[in-house]
């Protein structure tokens, strides 16, 4: 809900203030994700798995949090510092000069983002996933309020990047009164507690700030080397595509606490199946989804921002391939090598991802533009979902069942095939074939036990909307 609420934004840019100021915006959330990530140093996932670790000990427990929230917002108002004053290069650099202005508006809203951050890594390690869940909502709802109403004032991408600024405040105010009954600050220890997350925190940010380049190296050097409306063309692609991690990032938001908590009882069984029926189910939802999108990328362009991002099909669906392979299967469960102590294991993948993403963009934007950015992002998303499930085995000592993924490819493999055909033209046949390859994947590749769980989780989303509806 929080990724649809946070898509409006950008269709509601895109569709009314065209490419060029969808193209700032998704600059200056850019650079508001990567400074979120230098300034957090990892904080909010160490906050995760010691709470997760510590819970029973209530001083340890009290000791971590005080530790991590005055951390946090010492690191925010040196952010804040260092944003406005070097808003004016940061527009040089990228040929904006708009973005200067931007980061300026954008700048006070680091002490509360970090603050937050740790605030949320604290119900993630106590698995409050309900409180979670609605700080999340409550966040992307405020920030599509928020722009909404200064967009029609005549804000404009203004009115976007104040929506930023204005939601997080509001989602750590909120975050504080969810948490207000483990916020017990004490400075007992403080010194060493410190040392202890910034240590670990480190290791998450490494994976972290590297990850982040990888994922977002393409939209920075499109910015660079072509213009702010390339940029806005190619959000809409990278938008659309990152939507297929929706599912996987709820699951991994479980899998790392609970492996922490799996592999500290030494219960490999129980992260064995876990590990297995993410990977599993992540893929049976993922894939058809995914293959519908890219038959149909045509259509749902034109239909949410009309004809004028034409020139996003092709990267979606060069996109399409990476996300969800990579979704279906490491993201699901890559966590999991965190929350067993290796968060230098995440490191090193991501470094040979990133290096290999930055090369390739850096030769291939100025020659084939935004689709050789895509084609670049899908690589390195490959390379690093082979590398992330090699050592998940090599180290969690679980086993991946290549024989289910293999056959999963072939049958997805004839569903393009079959999509391919001359007679496979309309919407009305292009439907149908997706329903086979749908059907043909859950008859095939899934246990009666697991359709019996599909089937139970769809009744009960039912149920809880019908509940909604009569209240």
């Amino acid at each position: 809900m929080s990724m649809f609420l946070n898509f409006a934004v950008i269709i509601l840019l895109g569709r009314y203030l065209g490419a060029d100021n969808l193209g700032l915006y998704r600059m200056t959330s850019t650079i508001f994700a990567i400074s979120i990530l230098v300034a957090g140093i990892g904080i909010p996932g160490t906050m995760t798995k010691y709470t997760a670790e510590f819970k029973e000990d209530k001083t340890r427990f009290s000791q971590i949090i005080s530790s991590g929230l005055v951390i946090s917002l010492i690191l925010g108002i040196v952010c804040t510092g260092t944003i406005y004053f070097s808003s004016g290069i940061l527009a040089h650099v990228f040929h904006m000069p708009e973005l200067s202005f931007l980061l300026k508006v954008l700048s006070p809203v680091f002490p509360f983002a970090l603050t937050a951050g740790v605030l949320l890594g604290l119900l993630n390690g106590l698995r409050k996933m309900k409180k979670h869940g609605t700080a999340r909502i409550f966040q992307s709802a405020l920030m599509i309020g928020v722009t909404t109403l200064l967009f029609y004032c005549g804000f404009g991408v203004h009115g976007a990047v104040w929506g930023i600024v204005l939601s997080s405040v509001g989602y750590c105010f909120l975050l504080t009164w969810f948490c207000r009954t483990y916020l017990k600050i004490t400075f007992q220890k403080f010194t060493n507690t410190a040392k202890e997350l910034l240590a670990f925190g480190s290791q998450i940010f490494g994976a972290n700030a590297i990850n982040l380049i990888n994922y977002r190296a393409d939209t920075i050097l499109i910015g660079y080397f072509l213009t702010a409306a390339a940029v806005g063309q190619y959000a809409v692609a990278v938008q659309l595509s990152e939507f297929f991690w929706l599912i996987p990032n709820a699951v991994q938001t479980i899998t790392y606490p609970a492996t922490s908590e799996f592999w500290s009882k030494n219960n490999i069984g129980a992260l064995q199946k876990m590990i297995d029926k993410s990977i599993k189910y992540a893929a049976c939802i993922l894939l058809p989804i995914a293959v519908g999108v890219g038959v149909f990328a045509e259509s749902i362009i034109s239909f949410l921002f009309g004809k004028g991002f034409s020139e996003a099909i092709l990267p979606l669906q060069i996109l399409l391939v990476g996300t969800a392979i990579q979704g279906a299967t490491i993201r699901a469960v890559g966590g999991s090598l965190t929350g067993v102590g290796r968060p230098d294991i995440s490191l090193k993948l991501v470094v040979v991802s990133a290096t290999t993403n930055i090369v390739l963009n850096v030769l291939l934007i100025p020659r084939f533009g935004i689709a050789g950015a895509a084609a670049t992002t899908t690589l390195s998303l490959l390379l690093n979902t082979v590398l992330g499930l090699f050592f998940i085995r090599r180290i969690l000592k679980v086993k991946i069942d290549v024989k289910w993924i293999a056959k999963l490819a072939a049958i997805t493999m004839m569903a393009l095939l079959a999509f391919s055909l001359p007679w496979a033209g309309s919407h009305g046949v292009n439907l149908v074939i997706l329903g086979a390859y749908i059907a043909i994947i859950f008859l095939v590749l899934t246990t009666k036990e697991d359709r019996k769980y599909f089937a139970e989780l769809i009744h009960d989303a039912f149920t809880l909307l019908e509940r909604y509806r009569l209240k």
